[in-house]
């Protein structure tokens, strides 16, 4: 069975990633977050943890540890701890439907550390069934947590901070695709990677780009979630994930700014192609494969 059966078909570069490399490595001394104070949503899961190490190791000078579960942010607020002592962690609580738990959020990051520097919303749900057979509640759980939660986030984010910043979403290729069972969880991250147009066209000095984390395998910490059916290709460590955002937070991935982007693809073959990336527009969404105009499609 090959591993990349369900990574290669989606390669927007030549070259597949599916681990940290010197470019995007934690360690790298381009790769330095020193003074840059993190929010991390998800935080308890899988993705989250990871995305904490990497910024601990980057050398953040606060990372913001966020939860449903207080008990699930312990381990990865020790691993920080462990990696890098000079780091401030903060953990707390919040459901990112609410927006009294949100705005609390912000509240406290502000009193703190005075500043948020970068948002990385690993936070998620991901709900399967075929429509008709959901009831509408459950269908639209999805919505409620990836796309309420989302807009909710980044409400209280500018309304505390101010219009600037950067804003990672986690997204999912699955947003891509038609495949009976994932409706609600498609629909659901289609609409936050356009949200996040909208934010990138109407918020010129907000930072913003959705990232798919690619097919994560299990963290050694046992958190996150596990598709069973996807197990033989989950080969994307969290940590890569992680390194990712540490680089989008970078100047160097200005020209990806209001874009979808992957894991999987290799940050320096699209450096090489920043300016057609940008004209083109070419990790944005586009609306049909047909071409329409005033004289119509061209048959």
């Amino acid at each position: 069975m090959d591993a990349n059966a369900y990574t290669i078909p989606f390669q927007f570069t030549k070259s597949l990633r599916r681990d940290v490399y010197p470019a995007i490595d934690p360690k790298n001394p381009e790769q330095n977050a020193a003074g840059k104070v993190v929010l991390i949503t998800g935080a308890g899961g899988g993705i989250g943890g990871e995305t904490a190490r990497a910024w601990a190791i980057a050398g953040a000078e606060g990372i913001i540890l966020v939860g449903r579960k207080a008990s699930l942010l312990q381990e990865p607020a020790g691993a920080i701890s462990s990696i890098n002592k000079d780091v401030k962690v903060l953990t707390m609580t919040a459901d990112l439907t609410s927006e009294a738990d949100v705005e609390e959020l912000f509240s406290q990051a502000k009193t703190t550390f005075g500043k948020v520097d970068v948002v990385v919303n690993t936070a998620g749900t991901m709900t399967g069934g075929p429509v008709g057979d959901m009831i509408p509640q459950q269908w639209w759980t999805d919505f409620e947590v990836n796309v309420k939660g989302t807009y909710t986030l980044t409400h209280h984010y500018l309304k505390t901070f101010g219009s600037s910043g950067t804003l990672i979403n986690l997204v999912s290729l699955g947003a891509s695709m038609t495949a009976p069972g994932i409706s609600s969880y498609s629909t659901s991250k289609l609409a936050v990677i356009k949200l996040s147009e909208y934010l990138d066209a109407e918020k010129p000095d907000l930072r913003v780009f959705t990232l798919h984390p690619g097919i994560v395998a299990a963290t050694k910490s046992k958190r996150g979630m596990v598709v069973d059916a996807f197990a033989p290709f989950a080969k994307d460590p969290g940590m890569l994930t992680g390194a990712v955002s540490l680089y989008l937070a970078t100047p160097k991935a200005e020209y990806l700014r209001g874009g979808f982007t992957s894991v999987n693809w290799d940050v320096e073959e699209m450096e090489k192609h920043r300016d057609e990336i940008k004209e083109k527009k070419l990790l944005k969404l586009a609306f049909l494969n047909g071409k329409l105009g005033p004289e119509g499609y061209t048959w």
